[in-house]
């Protein structure tokens, strides 16, 4: 059993796991979530890859897919001058900067195509909310409930509070932010009453956000 393994055979392989898998199974969800019950996690598959014979299917595209992930979170670097990178994001940065990686890393690396794709989908929404920051004005009255016709930007789950951030844009060119315990479809257009809590500066742009709680959708459409 090898100790080092090149680290672009290893995200190669991962590119096929989540090409197998359709996406990124953990292996919590593979043990106890009965939708996965005939499945096996992303991590699982790479180790029966490596050192159990099971083969994945590895075809042109994954190692094309593997370079471009390295490539892509290699610029993490520059991440770095902006802000404190997470401890994930140094683990991940630390990987990619390598040629052979660890049999104790194969974890974090089936994990790369997943964590790419969220990179890029959030860079893509950065470049937007900053468009949309340029013409953002407060919505609504504060401090009084108001209903706003919708379409859903973004939206990023957050664990310290246990929902999601849900960004939409108002006229194609005002800011407006609610929180939801469950994820509201990214492209649908929402009609929603909510009670405008706060009207601010973003925190990462210049423009006018109006925040909203106690919402009620009161109907979506695609």
């Amino acid at each position: 059993m090898e100790n080092n393994l090149k680290t672009l055979d290893v995200i190669t392989a991962s590119c096929s796991a989540f090409r197998f898998n359709n996406g990124f199974i953990k292996k919590e969800q593979a043990r106890y979530d009965s939708k996965y019950k005939d499945s096996k996690s992303n991590s699982e598959l790479l180790y029966d890859h490596f050192f159990n014979g099971n083969n994945l299917e590895l075809i042109a595209e994954d190692t094309e897919q593997a370079k471009e992930i390295i490539d892509y979170l290699k610029g993490l670097t520059f991440k770095a001058i902006e802000r404190e990178l997470t401890e994930f994001e140094t683990n991940v940065l630390k990987l990619v900067s390598t040629e052979t990686i660890t049999k104790e890393q194969i974890g974090i690396s089936a994990s790369l195509p997943k964590v790419y794709l969220n990179k890029v989908e959030q860079d893509n929404w950065t470049t937007r909310e900053t468009e949309l920051s340029r013409t953002s004005e407060i919505l609504g009255e504060l401090h009084e409930r108001n209903k706003f016709t919708a379409l859903v930007e973004y939206s990023r789950y957050i664990p310290r509070t246990m929902s999601y951030l849900i960004t939409c844009s108002v006229d194609n060119k005002h800011i407006l932010k609610f929180f939801s315990d469950k994820t509201v479809p990214v492209d649908s257009i929402i009609n929603i009453e909510g009670y405008v809590k706060s009207h601010n500066r973003g925190r990462y742009h210049n423009g006018m956000e109006t925040i909203i709680n106690r919402i009620n959708i009161l109907d979506e459409q695609k």
